[in-house]
């Protein structure tokens, strides 16, 4: 698991949620996006996007797509481990419309090459989108993985 994290002190603080009922890849709290990856631990290859706009399309070669409301206490989210580590190579990333509310786009590809292993090398692939929106419920855009879901 990584998830990006609101610079504010507020952002959540404790145990991550599972993903709700039919998710698998991404969860959030005020604060806080949690993307769940296949492996246990190990090096992956991420992309954030920050955009003004929701994406006019739906990039589909990726194996699993869902989307979350992301509520910011500060303009700034930084990349962190699951031991909430900051990643030195990924600076933070500023919000496009300062504190608020965003949608956030979260798309993986290989997540079950090494589903629950240590990997020493990138497998999996994601790319994050993030614009501004109002809060709404978890919507799953695509699953096509073997463990899109939790627990299968």
């Amino acid at each position: 698991m990584f998830c990006l994290k609101d610079e504010d002190e507020r952002a959540w603080e404790e145990l991550p949620p599972l993903p709700k009922i039919g998710f698998g890849l991404a969860g959030s709290d005020p604060g806080m996006v949690y993307v769940y990856t296949g492996m246990y631990m190990g090096p992956l290859d991420l992309e954030v996007e920050v955009l003004g706009d929701r994406p006019v399309t739906v990039d589909d070669g990726w194996e699993d797509i869902e989307e979350v409301s992301f509520e910011t206490f500060s303009d700034t989210v930084t990349v962190l481990t699951d031991s909430e580590t900051p990643i030195a190579s990924f600076p933070p990333t500023v919000l496009s419309a300062g504190v608020g509310t965003y949608r956030v786009r979260v798309h993986s590809f290989g997540r079950d090459l090494m589903w629950d292993l240590v990997a020493e090398v990138p497998v999996e692939q994601y790319k994050i989108q993030i614009w501004p929106a109002r809060l709404t419920g978890p919507v799953v855009v695509q699953h096509r993985s073997v463990h899109a879901v939790m627990g299968r």
